[in-house]
């Protein structure tokens, strides 16, 4: 059993594994390739391992309605006094969705 304080470098390894890459050598910043968790040619990657997520707990009835209605769950999220939105998806679906982008840039348009 992993100890609950290395558990930010398990996931590390899980999002890199998933995603066909690998961890950053040394502490992010100071490593060459990338200031991330993860070194991927098109995707900055961080990974947060919390406890408690207020995303977590937001996103969890959306995937319960999502499924009774046959549907996929997203959550869109903005702070107040900012521009920004954030989508959430859960893991799998965000790896077939960039399983697909890779496979159109591989193969060019249709």
């Amino acid at each position: 059993m992993n100890r609950p304080s290395l558990q930010w470098k398990v996931l590390e390894r899980r999002v890199a594994r998933d995603l066909d890459m690998f961890r950053t050598p040394l502490s992010g910043s100071a490593s060459h390739l990338t200031a991330g968790d993860v070194v991927h040619p098109q995707l900055y990657v961080e990974c947060k391992y919390r406890k408690r997520s207020a995303l977590h707990t937001m996103m969890a009835p959306v995937c319960v309605n999502a499924q009774h209605e046959g549907k996929i769950p997203l959550l869109v999220v903005q702070q107040a006094n900012s521009r920004q939105l954030l989508a959430v998806i859960e893991w799998p679906l965000f790896l077939r969705l960039l399983d697909g982008q890779e496979k159109e840039e591989d193969h060019g348009p249709s």
